[in-house]
């Protein structure tokens, strides 16, 4: 029952719909009357988007806002095309902006759909494919990269590879920008380091010491080695349960029998492979080292004493020539793997971490996007995503990052983020 205009009592009733006007009947004073048609209120775009962003899919959203899907993609769709884009954000925020200049650089794969062009196979004579077959998965590379001091999102470049355009467009418009670039810290692309020497020559280089130990690893094949000799390690420990278990002791003999059987097998795979342990663990020792005096040490001990001795010993020469290849790797690199002890003033990282990190987090978010339908809409979700990043606050910054916990990364550059009010409002800061 609802209230009557004329005698105003809640014994109104409703007369259907004309013309957008609710219409009611008054049961007590026997007349009509009529007010505008409330609907259910719509979903707020802005909370669509960030939903959206946080990883919820277009059916969740479906079924908390009634609304269809196709309609959810129409509207996050218009709101990241209205965001403004991220390298503008830094230039308006320029002045403020204290960044460290050590620069963490990486590339991330983004799905992204096309279609072929069916006119061109009708005309070679082929027959065309429906246009369902017509959907190709092809990628593009977001190159991008993070301010070490504060986990900063400057700017980002979409292309087909990570080549030398790319990299050169992306380190040209740092440069167009003045960004105080003082160290990279890269994986081992060359193409990132020939960039970046043509518009900071100055720039400090550094090789991710993470990436090239893994690389070391799939060349010596140790790994396999090594969990051969965990499963052996275990078998010898199960031989001797503790009083508490529940398993049947073994008689002596065989548990010794075993042990001989076992530990034979551990040392014919440790002295088959004694070359390429003692040469991973001699590099890893280098790349860890406390202090830049210390890495020179062992680098000076690697070259006189350890490869001349193991050359005259009898290993198998495909590990000689494997080792001496590695080694030859090892002295062209040596400088950029070294870089963040010769310079500890710099406060250059070593490894890529940082930025790894925000590769899985934007994995996470597109792992339930099969594929952009244009390139145009994947930059343009991912502008928004990169956005929403620097302006979300830090939680879980651990060791020598806890002090940015409680500030969004352009707090941590210096920024004050309260007058970016249209920022801030639509992603309901």
């Amino acid at each position: 029952m609802y209230r009557c205009k004329s005698c105003h009592k809640h014994e109104a009733i409703k007369k259907g719909i004309r013309r957008n006007q609710q219409k009611y009947f008054c049961l007590n004073c026997r007349k009509y009357f009529s007010r505008p048609l409330t609907r259910k209120s719509a979903p707020v775009n802005n909370e669509v988007l960030l939903d959206h962003l946080e990883g919820i899919s277009y059916r969740k959203l479906q079924n908390r806002t009634g609304v269809q899907k196709k309609k959810l993609c129409q509207i996050v769709n218009m709101e990241i095309s209205n965001l403004p884009d991220n390298l503008e954000m830094t230039k308006q925020c320029f002045d403020q902006l204290k960044y460290s200049g050590n620069l963490v650089v990486d590339g991330k794969y983004v799905p992204v759909k096309e279609f072929i062009d069916t006119d061109q196979s009708e005309a070679m004579g082929k027959i065309p494919k429906s246009r369902k077959r017509q959907k190709v998965k092809r990628g593009k590379v977001l190159i991008w990269g993070a301010d070490y001091d504060s986990h900063d999102l400057p700017h980002f470049e979409f292309g087909d590879s990570e080549s030398d355009i790319v990299f050169n467009d992306y380190f040209h418009t740092l440069k167009a920008n003045n960004y105080p670039l003082k160290s990279l810290t890269t994986d081992d692309k060359g193409e990132a380091i020939r960039a970046v020497r043509r518009h900071y020559p100055d720039c400090v280089i550094q090789l991710c010491t993470k990436h090239y130990m893994a690389k070391l690893n799939r060349a010596l094949v140790t790994q396999s080695i090594a969990v051969k000799l965990r499963v052996k390690e275990k078998k010898i420990e199960k031989l001797f349960p503790e009083p508490e278990s529940e398993c049947i002791p073994v008689s002596r003999k065989y548990s010794l029998k075993q042990i001989v059987k076992l530990a034979n097998e551990m040392a014919e795979l440790e002295f088959r492979y004694e070359l390429l342990f003692d040469f991973q663990s001699i590099i890893i020792g280098i790349l860890t080292a406390p202090d830049y005096q210390t890495a020179q040490d062992r680098i000076e001990s690697l070259d006189k004493y350890f490869w001349p001795k193991r050359q005259k010993m009898n290993f198998p020469k495909e590990q000689i020539r494997l080792v001496k290849k590695l080694l030859a790797d090892f002295r062209d690199n040596q400088e950029y793997l070294l870089n963040y002890l010769k310079y500890p003033h710099l406060n250059i990282p070593a490894t890529t971490n940082l930025l790894e990190g925000f590769n899985s987090q934007l994995e996470l978010r597109l792992s339930s996007i099969r594929g952009f339908e244009t390139i145009a809409t994947a930059k343009n979700y991912i502008n928004a995503w990169i956005i929403k990043r620097r302006l979300t606050k830090f939680t879980d910054c651990r060791n020598g990052f806890k002090k940015l916990n409680g500030k969004s990364p352009l707090e941590c550059a210096g920024v004050d983020i309260s007058k970016s009010k249209h920022l801030l409002k639509a992603f309901r800061f």
